[in-house]
């Protein structure tokens, strides 16, 4: 069977038409997001670890050795000034009290006689009864009694004042520790320690700086590009051990005047009021996060931390020129805790900045916004 010569011009046409390919269309621009970067102040927050103290740290220690007869508080309570805290066996004490005042007593006896005889022997020298060797004598008997007296005196007042002792009381108001030692137990007078009362109102931070970070701090004031807190009158922020926040607790009171030989840091010492804080209470002992500010990096530029990349030579950041990508060499400085970073060199101000999408991008590649 024959076909008609269109149906072959038309398959013909079917088969070249199937065979024609179109060329693909080009790939689509990147986008990416950029940030016109210009210079500004920004505050520089240091941290470290740090822990508690209380401004008052009394041992409570005795004056008199002997065993512990009764303890008279609660521990962990507030204890007030003075304080009866425990009672040492006043046996000993109170028999060498009674001691004291007998060898007071003959010693007074002595010296109203020396005393007696004295005033005769010096009544009778006009008369040529005694001589003058003789009066002398009793007079020297008569200061030498005097002197026994006057010593008699002083151990019936130190007796009297070991009695005393013999109730330990507290040396300060504050809140009291754990014990260290239980009753019956024997304690050493001025060696034994007892307790600590800790105060409840002020409380001290004390945390180390590193030299590296101390001398960062005073060469940028020095070259002006900080603006350092006089007198290094840091406010102080603090984290606690849950997390818990605490803005603003104090201010930066004390620097050391020396290095720490040992470990090379510098040891600072913030002042916190208590009574101030909104919610949690500090105790001694606590460990702390600590936060320091109020330092301000003049005239800076800050990129997140995802914008600035590095290669084997240098870091860099990616720039837009017109709508082109290229390379700008930086020099990065210190990380923030809001999670960008400041660059010390490489950016003017003006110049437009990849901030997010750099990593699918290369130098000279055109991009959209």
């Amino acid at each position: 069977m024959r076909y008609p010569p269109y149906l072959f011009a038309l398959a013909l046409t079917l088969i070249l038409g199937g065979c024609h390919k179109e060329a693909p269309p080009p790939p689509p621009l990147q986008h990416v997001n950029a940030v016109e970067v210009q210079p500004h102040n920004v505050e520089y927050v240091f941290s470290y670890p740090g822990v508690v103290q209380g401004v008052i740290d009394y041992p409570v220690i005795p004056r008199v050795s002997g065993a512990i007869f009764k303890q008279l508080y609660k521990e962990g309570t507030l204890v007030k000034k003075d304080q009866p805290l425990y009672e040492i066996d006043r046996r000993p004490y109170l028999f060498a009290l009674q001691n004291a005042e007998g060898q007071l007593q003959k010693d007074q006896a002595a010296n109203d006689n020396y005393r007696i005889i004295y005033d005769r022997y010096q009544s009778l020298t006009n008369k040529d009864v005694t001589s003058v060797q003789d009066v002398n004598t009793a007079l020297i008997n008569y200061q030498g009694a005097a002197g026994n007296l006057k010593t008699a005196m002083a151990n019936v007042n130190n007796a009297k004042l070991n009695l005393e002792y013999c109730t330990v009381r507290a040396p300060a108001s504050g809140y009291i520790s754990e014990r260290m030692i239980s009753e019956g137990m024997m304690v050493t007078a001025f060696q034994t320690q007892l307790n600590v009362i800790n105060s409840r109102d002020s409380m001290y931070v004390a945390f180390s700086m590193p030299e590296l970070d101390r001398l960062a701090i005073e060469n940028g004031g020095l070259d002006g590009r900080y603006q350092v807190p006089k007198e290094y009158r840091f406010t102080v922020d603090l984290t606690l051990a849950d997390g818990t926040k605490v803005p603003s607790a104090g201010k930066v009171e004390f620097r050391d005047i020396r290095v720490s030989f040992s470990d090379g840091v510098w040891q600072l010492r913030a002042s916190i009021d208590n009574n101030a804080l909104p919610k949690n209470k500090l105790l001694p002992g606590q460990f702390v996060h600590v936060f320091l500010r109020d330092l301000v990096v003049l005239d800076s530029f800050v990129l997140p931390q995802e914008a600035i990349f590095r290669d084997r030579d240098s870091n860099f950041v990616y720039v837009l020129d017109g709508d082109k990508i290229k390379k700008q060499k930086v020099i990065p400085g210190k990380y923030l805790l809001d999670g960008t970073q400041l660059v010390d060199a490489g950016l003017t101000a003006g110049m437009k900045v990849v901030t997010n999408g750099g990593v699918r991008i290369e130098s000279g590649e055109q991009v959209v916004l």
